[in-house]
């Protein structure tokens, strides 16, 4: 399965999810947040590729299920991907499990520069929801695992980071 396929895929799986999970008896909430990445890899100091370890998004969700069976649909959007100048799109769905405290998995994929990129990227994910009146604050912390070939002959180096995310959730 290419890249291609794979992000489109994975935006139909979210819009799938995104339509039926009205008419479906089951909590559901939207979410607005930021998202800082971390690339785990030393990719700055090879001299051949100036790229930054850290990027920032903002974030939108949507979160449903029943008691702690829950599936998450996100969208987010990155200023500047790792330093290279451009944005990106990254589409991504988490099946996770619990309330208050919760953990899961999910997979996803960038769109940047007028193209999916190679590979999707996996990811393992831990949380916790604190309630706030109407709403709720959504605080997690994911491992990203992703490859990519041609930053790895540049620098030796893969995709794989550490991230943080705050979702105001509705």
């Amino acid at each position: 399965m290419n890249a291609r396929s794979v992000g489109t895929s994975i935006l139909m799986a979210i819009a799938l999810f995104v339509s039926f999970a009205g008419t479906a008896h089951a909590g559901h909430s939207l979410g607005v947040g930021v998202h800082y990445l971390r690339n785990l890899g030393d990719i700055t100091d090879d001299g051949a590729v100036d790229l930054n370890q850290n990027s920032a998004s903002l974030l939108g969700s949507f979160k449903s299920g029943a008691g702690p069976l829950k599936v998450d649909g996100q969208v987010e959007y990155i200023f500047d991907y790792i330093g290279t100048g451009h944005e990106m799109w990254q589409p991504s769905v988490w099946g996770l499990f619990g309330n208050t405290l919760y953990g899961g998995v999910g997979m996803g994929i960038g769109y940047t520069n007028n193209e999916w990129q190679t590979n999707p990227f996996y990811a393992l994910r831990a949380g916790v929801n604190l309630p706030l009146a109407a709403m709720g604050l959504d605080l997690y912390a994911t491992y990203n695992f992703q490859s990519d070939k041609e930053l790895e002959n540049l620098t030796g180096e893969d995709l794989d980071s550490m991230t943080f995310a705050a979702i105001l959730r509705f």
